[in-house]
């Protein structure tokens, strides 16, 4: 794809999402501002809008942190978190994603046959890894490096540090129309128990991968961000 931001470019719109949250004092407003950006860059860009909160996360400033962070936690209280669309894991008609595939396959109705489930940023990275959607799957080290910035990122608000995790309990305990297999729901009931226990961001992020490695995992390429 030849609209893949470069770093310069996704440092340049990290900081003018934390210029716009924090041009306004008004929660609401900042929560506008986010879902808008994820709007923007539409669903087949969402892994952009992931990376630019992850060099939000990256970054020395705490105040940009707290921000985000806080933004996100009234989403949470909202239950309006910005997501993202992913294949739901009984769809049919999917490539096989250990293949190249040409940007043919996707254009048309090709989605229009296939159920999709808008899911929040966590949400997202655990399916995109642990599930066959219309994504190359997420490799492992992609996976823990990206969730576990993200939880870092969240632990910022106390709102986000207590919602999240509760949500990430109940969807593990509800099937959601197929969006989650109930390997995924494991995963993401062990995600919730090591985030509200306390552990580490990575050792949070490394509770949603099990025992032992998918043989089937790809590598988060450049061309699917």
């Amino acid at each position: 794809m030849n609209d893949i931001p470069s770093s310069d470019g996704l440092r340049s719109a990290s900081a003018s999402l934390v210029a716009a949250l924090a041009s306004h004092s008004d929660p609401e407003y900042r929560l506008s501002v986010l879902k808008r950006l994820a709007r923007r860059l539409g669903e087949a860009r969402y892994p952009v809008f992931l990376r630019i909160l992850g060099v939000i996360a990256e970054s020395d400033d705490l105040r940009a942190q707290r921000l985000l962070a806080d933004t996100f936690g009234l989403a949470l209280r909202r239950m309006d978190l910005p997501g993202g669309a992913l294949s739901s894991w009984g769809a049919t008609g999917l490539p096989d994603s250990k293949t190249p595939v040409a940007a043919s396959t996707f254009s048309g109705n090709f989605f229009g046959a296939t159920p999709q489930r808008l899911l929040g940023p966590l949400e997202y990275l655990a399916v995109w890894h642990l599930q066959r959607t219309q994504r190359q799957l997420l490799g492992r080290d992609a996976f823990v490096q990206a969730t576990s910035r993200l939880v870092a990122l969240l632990n910022h608000s106390e709102d986000a540090r207590r919602l999240y995790p509760q949500k990430l309990a109940v969807d593990a305990q509800n099937e959601l129309e197929g969006a989650y297999t109930r390997t995924t729901r494991e995963r993401l009931a062990a995600m919730a128990v090591a985030w509200q226990s306390g552990q580490s961001p990575e050792d949070v992020a490394r509770a949603a991968l099990g025992a032992a490695p998918d043989a089937r995992e790809g590598q988060w390429v450049v061309h699917d961000l």
